[in-house]
Order: structure tokens, then sequence, then C-alpha cells
């Protein structure tokens, strides 16, 4: 099947199984030995000889090229995206969360392309040579991308057509609309799969429930609406609120004001995005221990585990690359493994790793319960997962939820962890926090101020205790 991927799809698949690995009109493209494996079994079942290695060309290209219209329709608002072709079909990979509209172009661009080639080779098959294995590649090609393109039309969970009709909800409805848009994919996945047992494809029948069960929003909204009702009262289907205006919230709520430039345009969602990566990469350097916050952090006395190094960190480099796969990470939040997340929290050492964890689980709303977890961890580890979980948090404008992170750490993160709780709760508009983040920054040793942070307390106002410590924190960094 074929799927254009933005967040928790993302753990269809994982990025260790081996594969061969190109780049196609620069997209990265990674062709997995699993897809392989499964694409061989299916080939076994007809062809012989020859014809198996053709079958596998065939899938291959046609998956290919409509992951390639995903893929350029990402293109057109400035997204790279990258693609892997896996044990179920095809995914492309972005990494960010568009509009209802363009995303609804985007899950379209897929069939588009392969159903008219599909068509085109219709029209020329009579002038082809006819005999194998150019007839049966041929034959092939028009049965690969009609069936692909027509059955990725049909709303079935994680397929283009249920991003489609959940799109569409949203579009008309608002962010009302999505639980509305889930049900109605639920229904029809269900609806599916029993055509498929009836009419004896059992594949199809599986590869729904694989896909279901790997993506259970859909369900689990329809056993809400159908226990609860949809009154607006309920707030399960609902967005996590998002303070701030760093990103792009998780799932956009069409009612928001949407994000302007200085001369009030609005902004692409590739760009929104890029300010969010950068903002991340920037409070990552400066609060994780490199060399020099390293030296902060051991003078607090606190151990930091090897996952918190970071050393050199391109940030240009990362606002380029795409999201890495994190194929374990949207599982743990639906088993709500809160401590396998909080370990892998502490021991990734990617930065846009991190901030993928981070942002899945907001999505997941699972910050509560990660923080509790944290809360009652007392290995040396949980200082790193903290600090990555605050610098994640505070980029993603969840200053709230940042200053909790804060809170459990104290002074556990030293100079620069206390300096970008000093950022949050003047973000958060919280005067009294912001010049006692500070004092404590004074206290724990000198710590370099980055023209983000001092433009975060600027948001203030004038205060003269946060004016004070501030003044002391440059005067120790001029006499380090």
């Amino acid at each position: 099947m074929s799927v254009c991927v933005s967040r928790s799809q993302v753990a269809l698949v994982s990025p260790s199984l081996p594969g061969l690995r190109f780049r196609l009109f620069g997209f990265p493209i990674t062709i997995g030995v699993d897809f392989l494996l499964v694409t061989l079994i299916i080939g076994l079942q007809a062809r012989p000889g020859v014809l198996i290695l053709e079958w596998v060309l065939v899938v291959a290209f046609s998956i290919l090229i409509h992951e390639l219209g995903h893929a350029f329709a990402l293109g057109l608002y400035n997204i790279h995206p990258e693609i892997r072709l896996w044990g179920l079909g095809g995914l492309t990979i972005s990494g960010f969360v568009l509009p209802p509209r363009k995303a609804i172009l985007v899950s379209l661009a897929g069939p588009l392309v392969g159903i008219p080639v599909a068509v085109a080779f219709m029209a020329v098959q009579p002038w082809l040579p006819t005999g194998d294995p150019f007839g049966v590649a041929v034959s092939d090609l028009i049965f690969v991308n009609l069936w692909w393109g027509i059955l990725n039309l049909v709303p079935i969970a994680g397929l283009d057509g249920g991003n489609v009709v959940k799109n569409l909800f949203v579009e008309v409805m608002g962010q009302r609309g999505k639980r509305l848009g889930l049900a109605a994919v639920a229904v029809c996945s269900g609806l599916s799969a029993l055509i498929a047992i009836l009419t004896g494809f059992y594949y199809l029948a599986i590869v729904i429930v694989v896909f279901g069960l790997l993506n259970p929003e859909p369900y689990l909204t329809l056993w809400q609406v159908a226990t609860r009702g949809t009154g607006s009262a309920h707030v399960a289907g609902t967005a996590p609120t998002v303070r701030g205006k760093w990103a792009d919230p998780p799932a956009p709520i069409r009612d928001e004001p949407r994000p302007t430039d200085r001369r009030g345009r609005v902004r692409s969602v590739a760009a929104v995005a890029a300010e969010s990566r950068r903002a991340f990469a920037e409070t990552y350097a400066e609060t994780l221990p490199t060399s020099r916050v390293g030296a902060d952090i051991a003078r607090a006395g606190v151990a930091t585990g090897a996952g918190a190094v970071v050393e050199d960190l391109d940030i240009d480099e990362l606002e380029r690359r795409p999201a890495p796969l994190l194929p374990d990470v949207v599982a743990m939040i639906a088993r709500r493994d809160d401590t396998a997340l909080a370990a892998r929290l502490a021991s990734e050492t990617d930065p846009l790793a991190v901030l993928g964890i981070v942002t899945r689980a907001v999505e997941g709303k699972r910050v509560p319960q990660l923080l509790g977890t944290l809360r009652r961890d007392a290995t040396p580890d949980r200082t790193a997962a903290l600090l990555k979980l605050q610098v994640g948090l505070h980029a993603l404008g969840r200053f709230e939820d940042a200053l909790a992170a804060a809170s459990i750490l104290g002074a556990a993160g030293g100079a620069p962890g206390a300096v970008l709780e000093a950022r949050s709760a003047a973000r958060d508009g919280d005067r009294k926090r912001t010049a006692a983040a500070l004092r404590r920054a004074v206290s724990l040793g000198p710590v370099r101020l980055s023209d983000a942070a001092l433009g975060d307390m600027a948001r203030i106002g004038p205060d003269r205790e946060v004016a004070d410590a501030l003044a002391r924190l440059r005067a120790a960094d001029l006499r380090r």
C-alpha cells in the first residue's frame, strides 16, 4: 500500500532493516529488503523463472512513481521528503504537518500520477509486442498502477484515501470535523476488509487489519463517537493547545490565525516548520552539554549520560535534513509505555530525532504521563531526558509543560537549564519565575546568553529583578 506520511505512520517501518539506498530527482530513496521479499513471495504464486524478476521490477517502479507524485507535490510547498518502499508498499516521509487543503492535494498526487500511467499503457498496448517478458511486463504495469491507484483512493485508515476523507471533514467543518472524519474512515476500512474477505482478497484484508493496528486512531475515535456522541463537550479527539508561535500545532486548528511574516503575508507550512527546527536546534545547542555547557553541568555534580553530548551541531544542516524514521516511538505512545519512551529520549543522540520524540509525545497527549515517569525516575539518565524534553517543549511553544520539566530538574539542569526555564517563564508571562530562574543561573555558574534567549526574556517587558540578573550573567560571562 502507499501513503504519504507526516506523523504517526512513521511507526509502520523500521529504518534498521537493510535496503538499497539512492537519490532520484533529489529525493533520498530506500528500497527495503522487506519490500523485495514480500513482492517476491506474491510473484512466486503465478510467475515462473525470469518473470519473477520482471514482477519485482514492475512493482518497485510502479510504487516508486506513485510516491514520487507525493514527493513532487510536497516540493511545491518547499518540503523535501524521503521515500521508502517497505513490506506493505511505499511511504513518503516529510516530517511536517500540512493544513487540510494542502494535505488533500498531496495525498491525491500519488494516485493521480499512477493511474494516468496505467491509462497511457492501456492506450498503446495494442501496438506493443506481446511476447514474454515484454508483454507480461506491460500487463503488469497496467494492473499494478491502476489497482494501486484505485486502492489508495479508497478511504482506508493509513492510506491516501483515508487521509483525504479525514482532511475533507476538517476543511469543511473545522477542527471539530476531525472526529467525524476519522470515524468515517474507520467505518469504510471495516467495510473494505469485510468485502475483501467475502470476495477472496485475503491479502488485502490482512493489509487493512495491519494498517488498522498501526493506525488505531480512526477506530478509537469511532468507538468514542458511538459511545459518547459527537458533542463538543468531549475533548478526547481535540488537538492539544499550543501556546506561542514557534511551530505549527501538531494538529492544525482551522479557526486559529495563520502565522504571518512582518508584512502580514501568510507564511508557508515549510517556513513555519523550518523556523521551529531552527529554534529547536539553537536551543538544543545552547542547553544540552557541549564542551562548554558540560562544564556547567559537571560543576552542578550531575551525570547527564552519553546521549546528551552534542558536538558542533550544524543548525543549517539540521534544518534541511529530512526527519528520521522513529519506528518505536509511536508504538511506545500507543502502548502507553512511558518508561521506554523516557529511556529512548535519554539515549537518543540525533537532535532531529529528539524533536520528533517530543512532538509525538505532545501529539499523543503523553506529556503529563511522561513527566510523571521522569519525576519518579532517580537514575542519572533522567537529567538528560528532562533536558531534551524541556528543550523540545519550549521549541514547540509548550511553555507550561517546559516549566513543569524545569521544576523536576531543579538545579540538576545547570545554568543552561535555568536560563531555558527563564525563557519559558518569560514567554509564559511569569515575571517572578523568570527572575528566580535567572538568579539560579547566576548561582550555578557563568553561561552565555544568546540573542534568542535575550529576545525571549525581553517579551516580559521592563523588570528590575530580571534586568539585574541578566546584568550579573553578562558580567560573569565577560570575566570567564
